[in-house]
């Protein structure tokens, strides 16, 4: 395959923050925000699956590792049919996880650490177990405090009840679940549809209800009354529907395959997705919740997550005048696959977001989670290393999902064996859709299921693995180790300025390679400047960084630098000349030099020429997927 070589030389992307230390409000900005599924994290009690007293024993862990800021997946009271989604009772914790004295006691032992925690709100929808739902299902009459509590709806003009079983005459419209099928369930008691946008038993909540709204806004304010210090807002962009229940139109882009049921995909969510109501509903819960428990030292974070282009995810910021979400999480490079990553693929998707999102708003990355697969899956065993880096060094705020630091892969997992309802009810597309996959239980060590449980059976199958140094007590160990490796990439985070901005300076991108600079924002001081080169490929690469080195407001130097990371850790300290940088397969360098910042303002011609080359830069990306031996 022919290599494409381009040099990208302007890199302002974001209006620089200023500050060398975070004020009391930007705390989630000097942050690493770590995913724990507490399922899979740490069992204590000998079921199989994990729970609240799991999370502190091992908080000592994640103190050493450097980790600040903890985001947990549901422990609210549910059925467990979406794994704590569908939740039954906002205000307590499940018996599965422990006891809300547990809960207290996780907060207590995290805030004298000096740590946040981040929770999981679900505002969409509930449990169709919910004490809510069960009242709304009673009748469709206004001496009902419930009635409008759901969406509901009448089967279309025509039909009978004894024509209710045929979806696709009687429904209310063509609206599909993210499962899957249908998103409008026939209720026998109330004799009406109501609509889930997820499982059946989800129903969607509704939010032109103005007591389902103030509802919501005050179980945010029982969990902030237990010292909870923010939120993860699942599921935003479904919040509203379309009043009239237009048909979404239908996609032309999607293949259907024959005799399964309908699929998400297959229309263009137009009236079920990112509707403007949405927003007036954050900027409330932002002034009159989010905003009213903050106080000196403690500003509660709002994050939201959706799934979207970046533009329609960027309106999720807000505004100056009208802040919403501290950020929307950003899935960008979830898109990578075996098949796509390359040196142009990444740049590709972190400019996608960079110009999309509004100026100055901080950024985020998400490299994996609990529903899509991890990074060795995605990136190759040999770029995980390479995907960390990445992840922990680019402005903004990384979210590191549990077993990344040692290098956890996907688990195999028979159709007869799914636990995830998205794989069960989609046997056309199961291997695709199941979730079990990234959800197995942390490796902790060499002992009986990886240290996770003492259980004879976990719930999920622990990836043997473990058995093969992917595992803690094996990795703290090794010097050179994937663990060690992310432990120190964490600390030179931490330690320097030029990783506390809001910009990089894009440097040499082609096939095989992406690379970039983070430099301090302070203007004419020499201080540490970092290059972070990145070889994807399976090709050793010989480049240099310095004859195309020239963003308007910096100057370097220096052409040599100081290895401070490498992937392996074997070339740590080295000096090397970055005229004639050489990188491994696979390899990625953090490279210490000096740089000095000369002025602040846009250069208006760097900006023309910076569109050109990102234009440049996708014709020869696209072109080069069709280019083999």
């Amino acid at each position: 395959m022919k290599s494409i070589i381009l040099w990208l030389t302007f890199g302002i992307l974001t209006n620089p923050t200023c500050s060398e230390v975070f004020g009391w409000r930007e705390w989630w900005k000097g942050t690493v925000i770590y995913q724990i599924y507490p399922r899979s994290y740490s069992d204590t009690d000998g079921d199989g699956i994990g729970d609240l007293k799991g999370v502190i024993n091992r908080l000592d862990y994640l103190q050493d590792l450097g980790i600040e800021t903890i985001w947990l997946n549901p422990i609210f009271e549910s059925p467990m049919k979406d794994f704590g989604y569908d939740i039954s009772n906002f205000t307590d914790v499940d018996p599965i996880f422990g006891t809300m004295a547990d809960f207290d006691d996780l907060i207590a032992d995290m805030h004298s650490r000096g740590m946040k925690l981040l929770m999981d709100f679900v505002p969409n929808h509930t449990s169709n177990k919910h004490m809510w739902f069960q009242r709304s299902r009673e009748c469709n009459d206004s001496s009902n405090l419930y009635m409008d509590y759901y969406v509901w709806a009448d089967m279309k003009q025509g039909c009978v009840e004894s024509d209710q079983n045929s979806h696709d005459k009687c429904v209310p419209n063509n609206w599909v679940s993210r499962f899957g099928g249908s998103a409008w369930e026939w209720d026998t008691k109330r004799k009406q549809y109501y609509l889930h946008q997820f499982l059946k038993d989800q129903p969607d909540l509704n939010f032109r209800n103005r007591e389902v709204q103030e509802h919501m806004k005050d179980v945010l304010r029982f969990w902030f009354d237990r010292g909870v210090d923010g939120w993860r807002v699942d599921a935003i962009r479904y919040l509203f529907e379309d009043v009239l229940l237009t048909d979404d139109p239908i996609n032309d882009d999607f293949y259907p395959q024959p005799n399964h049921q309908a699929q998400y995909n297959s229309l263009v969510h137009k009236y079920t997705a990112d509707l403007p109501e949405i927003h007036p509903i954050i900027r409330e819960w932002r002034a009159e919740v989010f905003d009213k428990y903050s106080s000196l030292g403690n500003y509660r974070f709002m994050g939201t997550q959706s799934y979207g282009d970046a533009k329609t995810l960027g309106l999720y910021y807000g505004t100056e005048e009208n802040p919403e979400a501290d950020f929307p999480f950003n899935f960008q490079m979830i898109k990578i696959s075996p098949e796509s990553v390359s040196g142009f693929e990444v740049y590709r998707l972190i400019h996608d977001w960079i110009t999309n999102i509004p100026d100055g708003a901080w950024l985020n990355w998400v490299f994996s989670h609990h529903g899509k697969d991890r990074i060795a899956n995605r990136f190759g065993e040999q770029n995980h290393r390479a995907a960390v880096l990445l992840n922990m060094l680019l402005p903004g705020t990384p979210n590191v999902y549990y077993g990344e630091e040692i290098g956890m892969t996907n688990i195999e997992v028979k159709f007869e064996d799914i636990q995830d309802p998205w794989g069960k009810n989609n046997p056309c597309c199961w291997k695709e859709l199941n979730r079990d996959k990234v959800r197995s239980p942390m490796q902790w060590d060499i002992g009986v299921n990886a240290g996770f449980s003492t259980a004879n059976h976990t719930w999920l199958p622990v990836n043997q693995n473990y058995k093969h140094a992917i595992n803690v007590q094996v990795q703290l160990e090794d010097s050179f180790s994937t663990l060690r490796f992310f432990k120190k990439t964490l600390q030179l985070r931490k330690k320097f300025p030029a990783f506390r901005t809001n910009t990089l300076k894009y440097s040499f991108v082609s096939y095989e390679v992406f690379s970039f600079w983070r430099i301090p924002d302070e203007e004419s001081v020499s201080s540490s400047s970092f290059l972070i080169a990145i070889n994807f490929s399976n090709k050793s690469i010989k480049a240099d960084y310095v004859k195309h080195f020239m963003p308007a407001d910096v100057n370097l130097n220096t052409t040599y630098g100081r290895i401070k990371i490498s992937s392996s850790m074997t070339r740590d300290e080295e000096i090397v000349d970055l005229k004639m940088l050489h990188l491994s397969p696979g390899e990625a360098l953090v490279i210490q030099s000096y740089a000095i910042r000369t002025k602040t303002r846009r250069d208006f011609k760097h900006d023309l020429f910076y569109c050109f080359i990102y234009f440049m830069c996708c014709i020869h990306y696209n072109e080069s997927k069709f280019d083999s031996n």
